[in-house]
């Protein structure tokens, strides 16, 4: 049988056993699919989010922020909501807030303007209370953040698993955040739009929506970094692979100088000890260095046969440049717009490290360090030792061939987006929700052709969703 054969979804249906029951096999295609699958997910986050109200109110709980324990719209519009709300009502300080030795206090300048301004226009045109406009809101875009995580993936992966990818991203401990007043849901689907306009090489568009999730929420960045992966994969489309016309080319000079060779004479390899040296001549570079070389030399000729050669139009080459370098200007325009407003050049990094006090106090900020330094002030020596792992283990799971199969733009995506959590980001609780970018690789068949791991994987998360609500929403800031 062939290996066609094998992979086919006809013949995975003959091998199924009669009692299997597959929730993704029971819906069609279709978006609608997605959607039952999202409303259904939503119906269970809101029903958990009440009953932790109900039961908090009950048991004489503290909400931490103040006003959020009036009535459940309010709990499901406190913590970062109530920042978003203040912007929305208010807009930014010009003066950043102080304590009494000058420090700089947390303050909404951390929090990006798309989402709350959205919440202001819905506001000003229908009369809702913000309450009510930002879960709305934060619903609807959620909603369309599923439907295209499932397009991004069915391509790639076909469609079980790519609702099997939706259903752990819509059922997942932190999924509850996209019924809350939050700007998550907004941010991931300009992210996953993003990535599905690369895929369909629609670079203005992959643009226009890196531009705009720069001003919802910090991260968008690593789509740019993905977008230099269409460069390199046109770049190579074939280099190097046996048969292909650089094999052939080089295939075609080994025959030549071996028919050259005068008969009956030994072959010496390259790189041969045996090779006698010459007097007062420096013998030939180790073989690193000449590997090296030929790799350097081959890459330019690479890039100039590329660039000039004409492998990739001129047009769509300028247009994947002018895409790259606008979203890399949005994604450092917001430290400048703090400065401009505030008059404080450092502004927008003092709001932020205000955040980090309670955890390592107010250390320099040290790109690539905080991930290490908050693991060793609370665990020592084990806590570094800890991120090394966790780093390692990311980089293997992503270099799977399973993970690879979700295309080179997911990959870099997902790789850049983890970067950019370790080299800037400190960890703590907020981190759990900041991982949802990185949901495509729900998708991987490592998944999704492991029926038990599935299944245990769903009913897990819904499971840890009402834990994820008391610990990082009722006591703590998600």
């Amino acid at each position: 049988m062939s290996r066609e054969t094998i992979a086919s979804p006809s013949a995975a249906r003959l091998r199924r056993p009669a009692f299997s029951v597959d929730l993704a096999g029971r819906f069609s295609g279709s978006w609608r699919s997605v959607l039952v699958v999202y409303l259904a997910s939503r119906l269970f986050s809101t029903s958990v989010l009440f009953a932790v109200y109900e039961v908090a109110k009950l048991a004489g709980a503290t909400f931490i922020t103040p006003g959020s324990d009036r009535s459940f719209l309010d709990f499901t519009s406190s913590w970062d909501a109530d920042r978003y709300r203040t912007i929305a009502l208010h807009g930014y300080p010009s003066t950043l807030p102080t304590d009494a030795t000058g420090e700089v206090l947390p303050n909404e300048w951390a929090f990006l303007p798309v989402f709350p301004y959205l919440c202001h226009l819905l506001m000003v045109a229908t009369g809702m209370d913000f309450i009510v406009a930002a879960p709305l809101l934060a619903t609807v875009f959620g909603a369309g953040a599923a439907i295209v995580l499932h397009r991004l993936l069915v391509t790639k992966v076909g469609h079980t698993g790519a609702l099997w990818a939706v259903l752990l991203f819509c059922f997942g401990p932190m999924a509850f955040v996209m019924s809350v007043g939050y700007a998550e849901s907004l941010f991931l689907l300009l992210m996953f739009g993003g990535l599905l306009a690369m895929q369909r090489r629609n670079y203005p568009l992959v643009a226009a929506a890196g531009i705009v999730a720069s001003c919802v929420r910090p991260g968008a960045p690593a789509l740019a970094l993905a977008l230099g992966i269409p460069l390199i994969g046109r770049w190579h489309p074939g280099r190097g692979r046996p048969g292909g016309p650089r094999a052939g080319a080089g295939a075609g000079r080994a025959t030549a100088a071996a028919a050259a060779a005068p008969t009956g004479a030994p072959a010496r390899a390259a790189g041969d000890a045996r090779t006698p040296r010459i007097a007062g001549v420096d013998p030939a570079p180790p073989a690193p260095v000449l590997a090296a070389r030929t790799s350097a030399r081959r890459a330019w000729a690479g890039l100039r046969e590329f660039v000039v050669g004409g492998r990739m139009p001129k047009h769509e080459l300028t247009t994947i440049v002018v895409a790259g370098l606008a979203m890399a200007a949005a994604g450092l325009a917001w430290p400048v717009v703090a400065h401009v407003v505030t008059g404080q050049s450092d502004a927008y990094l003092e709001t932020e490290m205000a955040w980090w006090v309670d955890y390592v106090g107010r250390p320099a900020f040290v790109p690539l360090t905080p991930w290490f330094l908050l693991a060793g002030r609370w665990l020592g020596i084990g806590g570094v030792v800890l991120v090394l792992a966790i780093v390692a283990s990311f980089t293997f799971w992503m270099t799977r061939r399973s993970t690879l199969r979700l295309g080179h733009e997911v990959v870099a995506f997902v790789a850049g987006f983890f970067a950019y959590l370790v080299a800037v980001f400190l960890p703590q609780q907020s981190l759990f929700r900041l991982l949802m970018p990185l949901s495509p690789v729900l998708g991987t068949p490592a998944i999704s052709s492991r029926p038990w791991l599935r299944r245990t994987m769903l009913p897990g998360g819904a499971a840890l969703q009402p834990v994820a609500v008391v610990l990082v929403f009722l006591f703590t800031a998600p």
